[in-house]
């Protein structure tokens, strides 16, 4: 139309021509046609005011040209005059409804308004306005305008994709991305979709195909990874940021190092990326708490200790250098130093504020040492002072539900993890804690039932059906318990855990051979499992049986962890039941005075005490494992053996 209208134009202003036809009249859409082209002369050349009268003038000529307000709203969109150029393009939508120009300004300008990049006009909101926008460039999706403008097409998918039409903008970005392939934007727009979707596998390929795009992203995928536990793709990602960047940032090689802490073998590198960020800031007790991390991970305890306490040198009241410390002291099961330290924490949980998780880490870890220590109002009040500060954390409830079991305080137990159900019944292990408060309560028909029924509710539940199989097995239903774990197997296939509970049952229904098959298969697959080198130490010298097997799976389990408490008892027992009093006297004495709260161990070194002829002596320590956590000791054995000591 306008093509036409243009060359008529020209045509009339010949001279020939204005001297054949006289004074005819101008047609007056063709002269709204020359103003119309003559605008955008204008514009194009600076003229702004001239561009704009000259739109004005065609539209008077011709009202009825939708395209004539559609092209002054363009004008006012460019000249960044956004609420003049919508009530123009909505003026063109009132003569024609389909003016693609018109909705593409209406489109464009709500958008704007929509991610807050122009401030929105009086009365519209980011809702309105990102529902408008939406409306507006969907009318036009289409049309060969949109087909063309990839940057359209991408502002409709990100609009559709923050209103929740997750379905919409996919197809969407999908295209954008094929039609634009050097652009990482529809790509990560893509990603953030389909994470929204949870489709994690779709979502790794676009946001590597952004990185690989522009490799700032890099650092994206590293975070990614990071969050799947994905812990040497998110290093690989990471290294590939800082190797794509001149400078990288500080926050960055944090990053990295954090990550090979966590990563097998990626210690020594970060104790590098570490130490070389201390040299610009050797005060940092962010960086020393990493650092003794890393140092930890390396087996480098000395230097993990002195890196700790240097953090605390530097900040006495630091959360992260407490936190360092105490994880040393627990490596080596030095429980009384452990609350020595972080005593004054529960005493002032206030030095916690801006640290809340990492102090509530802390109390949790003051916590668990109590309760080794059998000081079970100790422990009590480190888990709520834990709780306290992280309101919010389950796994502190479940903490504080089970130092109330092992305290023997069944009722307060049960009442707490049905508060906690009220709160959230979607919590499997707090059914399983309540399950278990209800049978140390002696209602067991109560506990099997609320179990049973939840196995029969989430029979793929594996904490349902484990905790089910632990319940029968506290009753000594050996057949029940074996039934449950044979579906857990077979339903989610076989590992350590399931492994040892298999051997746990066996014994204690006497099935010694089918006991020690499975803690066998658990060392064929894993030489260095100590836990089942523990066990199967354990049970041959509990039942008096290959005493010299016995002696030598414990030593070979202390090898692999050192120190461990309960090897060294197993140790000491195994040597006990040889006959060797004064080689398992050391052994037995320092598990005993590690492990204070643990009844088996107490009754274990009384054992060996009154062997050497220390009765008194040999009564504390069964004095002890009447106090403390009760489980596997007969207690009128252990009274009798107090009695016959005292005379």
């Amino acid at each position: 139309m306008f093509a036409r209208a243009v060359a008529l134009i020209v045509f009339a202003a010949t001279p020939a021509l204005a001297q054949t036809v006289g004074s005819a009249p101008q047609d007056p859409k063709a002269q709204a046609q020359f103003e119309f082209m003559m605008a955008r002369r204008m514009e194009s050349s600076g003229d702004l005011a001239g561009a704009l009268a000259s739109l004005e003038r065609a539209r008077k000529l011709d009202p009825a040209a939708a395209e004539i307000p559609a092209e002054i709203a363009g004008y006012y969109y460019r000249q960044n005059r956004p609420t003049d150029a919508v009530a123009a393009a909505e003026q063109a939508l009132k003569i024609d409804k389909d003016n693609v120009e018109a909705h593409n300004i209406l489109g464009t300008v709500y958008s704007s308004w929509a991610d807050g990049s122009t401030p929105p006009a009086a009365g519209q909101s980011p809702v309105s306005t990102r529902d408008a926008a939406i409306e507006h460039l969907s009318a036009i999706q289409n049309t060969p305008l949109m087909a063309t403008n990839p940057n359209l097409q991408m502002t409709l998918g990100r609009l559709q994709l923050r209103a929740g039409r997750v379905d919409l903008a996919v197809p969407i970005l999908e295209k954008v991305a094929a039609q634009a392939p050097w652009s990482p934007q529809p790509l990560l727009l893509l990603y953030e979709a389909q994470i929204s979707q949870g489709k994690l596998d779709e979502a790794e390929q676009s946001l590597v195909q952004a990185a690989e795009i522009d490799p700032r992203y890099f650092a994206q995928l590293g975070q990614f990874y990071e969050r799947q536990g994905k812990w040497e793709d998110s290093a690989a990602a990471y290294e590939e940021a800082i190797g794509s960047s001149r400078q990288p940032s500080r926050d960055l090689q944090i990053r990295y190092a954090a990550v090979l802490i966590n990563m097998e073998g990626g210690a020594a590198k970060a104790r590098q990326i570490l130490g070389e960020l201390l040299k610009a800031s050797p005060n940092d007790t962010r960086l020393l708490y990493m650092l003794s991390t890393a140092e930890r991970s390396a087996g480098d305890e000395k230097a993990a200790e002195a890196t700790a306490r240097k953090s605390l040198a530097v900040d006495a009241t630091s959360v992260n250098g407490l936190r360092a410390l105490v994880a040393v002291l627990f490596d080596r099961f030095e429980y009384k130093q452990v609350v020595d330290l972080v005593t004054p924490l529960l005493k002032d949980p206030s030095r916690a504020k801006g640290r809340e998780l990492e102090g509530a880490a802390v109390l949790v870890q003051l916590g668990i040492a109590q309760q080794q220590l059998a000081n079970w109002d100790g422990s009590i009040a480190a888990f709520a002072a834990a709780k306290s500060l992280t309101p919010d954390d389950t796994d502190i409830d479940a903490y504080l539900i089970q130092a109330n079991l092992t305290a023997r305080r069944f009722d307060r137990a049960e009442t707490l993890a049905r508060e906690a159900l009220a709160r959230d019944a979607d919590q499997p292990r707090m059914v399983r804690l309540r399950a278990q408060a209800l049978l140390k309560s002696g209602k067991a028909a109560e506990a099997n039932k609320l179990l049973e029924d939840a196995v029969a509710s989430q029979p793929k539940s594996r904490e349902f059906v484990l905790g089910l199989a632990d319940l029968y097995a506290d009753q000594k239903r050996t057949d029940d318990a074996l039934r449950v774990l044979g579906q857990a197997r077979q339903a989610f296939g076989d590992d350590q855990t399931l492994g040892m509970r298999f051997a746990n049952v066996y014994e204690g229904g006497g099935r010694l051979d089918d006991a020690e098959k499975e803690l066998r298969k658990l060392l064929a697959e894993d030489p260095l499992d100590a836990d089942a080198m523990n066990s199967l130490s354990y049970m041959l010298a509990e039942h008096n049986v290959r005493l010299d097997d016995a002696v030598d799976l414990a030593q070979r389990a202390l090898k692999v962890e050192p120190g461990n408490p309960a090897y060294l008892d197993t140790l000491g027992w195994a040597l006990f039941k040889q006959g060797k009093i004064e080689d398992a006297a050391e052994p037995l004495g320092k598990a005993a005075a590690m492990l204070i709260g643990n009844s088996v161990i107490q009754d274990h070194h009384g054992e060996v005490l009154a062997k050497r002829g220390r009765a008194a002596e040999a009564v504390a320590a069964w004095q002890r494992a009447l106090a403390g956590d009760g489980e596997s000791i007969d207690r009128a054995a252990i009274e009798k053996k107090i009695k016959a000591n005292k005379k």
